[in-house]
């Protein structure tokens, strides 16, 4: 049976939302400061990297993953194809792909 909508629980929010615990208006956004920009066709290869690995995130091994990650980064040296790009939890939890790159930027600063 399908999950009936129910109103976002932030204090005097009237938006709808289904599958998601509070409505975009309410959700943290994640900036890209590195200034990374989707490359053009990019949902179509997100999508195709997402159905190759059934949902199934690289980093913990869980399914609903929802993103494509960058193994290499582009920064350093990474592509944009399909041998470089695998599923990754980023939106939903466990938000597999920002502790990722929170890991990585802790690496760069170190050095």
């Amino acid at each position: 049976m399908p999950k009936a909508s129910r109103r976002c629980p932030a204090k005097g929010c009237k938006n709808l939302i289904k599958h998601t615990k509070y409505c975009e208006d309410h959700t943290e956004s994640w900036a890209t400061p590195s200034g990374w920009q989707r490359p053009p066709g990019w949902e179509k290869l997100r999508q195709d990297v997402l159905e190759r690995d059934d949902w199934i995130c690289y980093l913990c091994g869980r399914p609903g993953a929802d993103t494509a990650d960058h193994v290499t980064p582009v920064s350093q040296g990474g592509t944009h194809t399909m041998g470089n790009l695998a599923a990754v939890h980023d939106r939903t939890p466990p938000h597999c792909h920002r502790t990722k790159t929170n890991q990585d930027k802790a690496i760069r600063v170190r050095r």
